[in-house]
């Protein structure tokens, strides 16, 4: 079965996605419009970024 993506969402899909993990609407078109603009070219960002949002939450989590 060959389905067509509309063109509106094959160039807004991957900032719709990324402005689902947020609830304000103004963080989900900003995203929209990040994603449209670049797609998933900053994808490299997220192997920069994780390490320290992780090492982030670790320092700043209470002890068990």
């Amino acid at each position: 079965m060959n389905l067509k993506i509309p063109s509106f969402l094959r160039h807004v899909g991957p900032g719709v996605i990324t402005g689902a993990a947020d609830d304000d609407p103004s963080g989900i078109a900003t995203y929209t419009q990040a994603g449209a603009q670049f797609g998933t070219g900053l994808l490299w960002a997220v192997f920069l970024s994780l390490p320290f949002m992780i090492a982030i939450q670790l320092l700043t989590s209470s002890p068990p």
